[in-house]
């Protein structure tokens, strides 16, 4: 998937976290409400049931009107009972609100930083290709001209040397870089002859942020520079002459 499809498709995603997002924070608004006002309800429920048991101790001392008292304090307990059953269970639907929230609200964070990076590499790349297309060509190596040019026998030997040369250099550089990073595992310190420092890499230009900060702010692609065009060399290996070859030769 190239950069511009999975851009797109980020977006896609954000767009779906941040309508999921918005949901949550609606349910969690109103499953706080229904529970504050549950547990309103609840509260004003268990404060009536004390009266209630206080007029029965009334009634029972007179003697007169328990049955009514007691009916009374009877149908305040199962209304606060009741109250106090459905304000726990609207505390637990506003807990539950809440957690999806914070969930949808941690996702959208990273598929925010997901797609800032895509699109940060996108446009990086984009400035690139727009660079190359309005970039002039640095200047060409110098070559000799025609009527310069030495003897076959003469490139086929230098090419030879460097094709042995270049060989020996990267297998002499996997060897060193083998060795560095062995020594790279040591703290620093002295061993011996050997001396362990670190020096801080300090920081280098971060070209996708400056083509973000370029584009975003209408001042166009960043200014960019040719470099100079891939030079390689392929030396192939010497005809082989056959039985046949050498016997015309021979012949002749």
């Amino acid at each position: 998937m190239n950069t511009t499809a999975k851009a797109a498709q980020q977006i896609a995603r954000l767009v779906e976290a941040e309508d999921a997002l918005t949901t949550a924070r609606r349910e969690e608004a109103r499953t706080a409400k229904t529970a504050e006002r549950a547990t309103a309800r609840a509260k004003a429920a268990r404060a009536k049931v004390a009266p209630a048991r206080t007029e029965l101790r009334k009634a029972e001392r007179a003697g007169k009107g328990v049955a009514a008292a007691t009916r009374r304090l009877a149908a305040r307990m199962a209304k606060a009972a009741d109250l106090a059953q459905t304000a726990r269970q609207a505390r637990y639907a506003a807990r539950l609100a809440a957690r999806a929230a914070t969930a949808a609200a941690r996702r959208l964070d990273r598929l925010a930083l997901r797609a800032a990076t895509t699109a940060s590499r996108m446009v990086g790349e984009v400035a690139e290709r727009m660079g190359r297309r309005t970039t002039a060509a640095p200047e060409q190596d110098k070559t000799l001209p025609v009527e310069e040019l030495p003897a076959v026998e003469e490139i086929e030997a230098h090419a030879d040397r460097f094709k042995d040369l270049d060989a020996e250099a990267k297998a002499q550089a996997k060897l060193a870089d083998a060795e560095k990073k062995w020594l790279r595992r040591l703290p620093v310190g002295q061993y011996g002859r050997v001396i362990v420092t670190r020096t801080n890499g300090g920081t280098v230009l971060d070209g996708d942020q400056v083509a973000v900060d370029y584009l975003g702010n209408g001042m166009g692609v960043p200014p960019r520079k040719g470099r100079k065009d891939t030079f390689k060399v392929a030396v192939e290996a010497p005809a082989v002459e056959t039985a046949d070859q050498v016997a015309l030769v021979i012949a002749a």
